[in-house]
């Protein structure tokens, strides 16, 4: 398998161009088109009529979000130029989740970003994320919101619990596992967990699969002393460990308990320092 269609999404964001960059390298790496999906994250129309006083304001604020949104398709098509490589863009006048949702089903690969904790649209971004991640049935590579962006692929760390969801993002990450000099498969669970060691005894199954693709995988035992530290647990090794890209599945338990408890899914989609390849 290799990623022949990718999307990054885009806005009028100063992370933008770091994340088209990053995608324009991804794309070259495997021949593939690219997709630039352009949504502001913007209040709706009627918002800006309920404070007197606001309308008049509302067609300058409409001018100067028009003037950023072909400023993003500008610079996304000189960057195609630039790179020699095919490319598309579809732009959304306003904050478009679904419709982006329902196009991301037609790629191999979705590139979003990290939010940001001082980002004023803090909570619309993140239902965005989260939204794509649980409904768009494709991989989601998530770039972390700070920090240089560097090409993913060499030192790849497989967060593995056994389930469904983590069993989905090792294949969903096959295009990348064949060429990584280093893949490290961490175990991710607590003492309690009913599938602990199910999970553990699955690695020797996984690590056969994935010798057959020739990825030779390195192993590393990793429990947390309890399900709400296991993602800061995971944080940790990550951060010490040299890799540049997590694999892990997404909301392995019930969406409101990692709320909840804070998760392993939620740790990576807020703090993660490299990019994550998530699944669903």
């Amino acid at each position: 398998m290799q990623y022949k269609t990718l999307l990054v999404y885009l806005d009028p964001s100063e992370r933008a161009q770091a994340r088209l960059d990053f995608s324009l390298t991804l794309a070259g790496r495997f021949d593939a088109h690219l997709i630039g999906l352009y949504s502001p994250f913007a209040p709706e129309a009627r918002e800006y009529f309920t404070v007197s006083g606001c309308a008049p304001y509302y067609n300058e604020y409409c001018n100067a979000r028009r003037a950023r949104q072909e400023a993003a398709e500008e610079s996304f098509r000189h960057a195609l130029r630039r790179a020699g490589m095919e490319g598309e863009w579809i732009a959304f006048d306003d904050y478009a989740e679904q419709p982006i949702i329902r196009r991301s089903r037609h790629a191999d690969l979705l590139v979003a970003g990290q939010v940001a904790p001082d980002d004023d649209a803090h909570s619309l971004r993140e239902r965005f994320l989260e939204g794509v991640v649980m409904t768009s049935g494709r991989p989601v590579l998530v770039l972390p919101y700070a920090g240089a962006l560097r090409p993913v692929g060499e030192s790849i760390v497989i967060a593995w619990d056994g389930s469904r969801e983590a069993a989905r993002a090792v294949h969903d990450a096959m295009a990348l596992l064949p060429g990584a000099k280093r893949v490290t498969m961490l175990h991710v669970g607590t003492p309690e967990s009913s599938n602990a060691a199910a999970s553990r005894a699955g690695i020797a199954e996984i690590d056969l699969m994935l010798a057959r693709h020739a990825v030779n995988v390195d192993f590393a035992q990793n429990v947390s002393d309890s399900d709400e530290t296991a993602g800061d647990a995971l944080l940790s090794w990550v951060a010490t460990s040299g890799c540049d890209l997590v694999v892990a599945g997404a909301y392995g338990h019930p969406q409101w308990r990692e709320r909840l408890l804070g998760g392993v899914t939620r740790a990576l989609l807020e703090s993660a320092s490299v990019p994550v390849l998530l699944s669903h």
